[in-house]
């Protein structure tokens, strides 16, 4: 049978997927992207994912999935053992988790690729910067919202890890302010610290190079 294939880069949102696939004890194929040489605008590629967007991730039956929230969610409860979401009957606790990771990709995400491609948001390279700052502070404005979720933590819920605290961990290491970040929100710093720190998480998130 196939492995699950997942592409990635550094700069993208494949973390969650591959987290969830190495707690999984699931083999994977890794097959990293070159933005720089075009890799993903090459047509096999486009073939997979027509925006040219990573990650990109292709199940063992050839179903292609884009989009990383959807990734980490749907592999997370295709696979049970990485223990990444309640059971199904825990309506509330698996309620909580689906609205913040939409949240994540609706808001998180969209406040960090205005800072980090702040292109795409303006035609008037004169607003460059001020497209960055506003990226800037809508990320703030967001994490006000997702502080108290982790509180008592370091989880969402409480000692156990879940597929959100993935996601969410992603996006605070991608903060370009990062010290001030942690220093003003104590717990988003234990978050880091914890899924960092988990002994199997450790390798993937050091293979995407992220900095806690």
């Amino acid at each position: 049978m196939a492995n699950h294939r997942l592409y990635w880069t550094k700069t993208s949102g494949g973390f969650p997927a591959a987290a969830v696939l190495t707690l999984a004890g699931v083999p994977w194929d890794s097959v990293e992207v070159d933005l720089e040489a075009g890799e993903n605008r090459r047509p096999d590629y486009l073939a997979l994912n027509p925006t040219g967007q990573v990650p990109t991730l292709v199940l063992p039956d050839g179903t292609v999935m884009t989009e990383s929230a959807a990734m980490a969610w749907h592999l997370a409860e295709r696979l049970p053992k990485a223990g990444l979401l309640p059971p199904v009957g825990a309506e509330g606790e698996r309620a909580t988790l689906l609205r913040w990771m939409v949240f994540g990709a609706a808001a998180l995400y969209e406040a960090e690729l205005r800072y980090y491609y702040p292109d795409r948001y303006t035609t008037d390279p004169a607003g460059i910067e001020g497209v960055k700052q506003a990226g800037v502070a809508a990320f703030d404005r967001h994490w006000d919202l997702v502080e108290p979720l982790l509180s008592p933590g370091p989880f969402v819920l409480g000692q156990r890890l879940t597929v959100l605290d993935l996601y969410l961990a992603m996006f605070a290491a991608w903060h370009p302010g990062k010290p001030a970040v942690y220093a003003r929100r104590p717990a988003l710093r234990r978050l880091i610290d914890a899924v960092a720190g988990e002994p199997r998480v450790a390798p993937v998130w050091t293979l995407f190079a992220f900095e806690s």
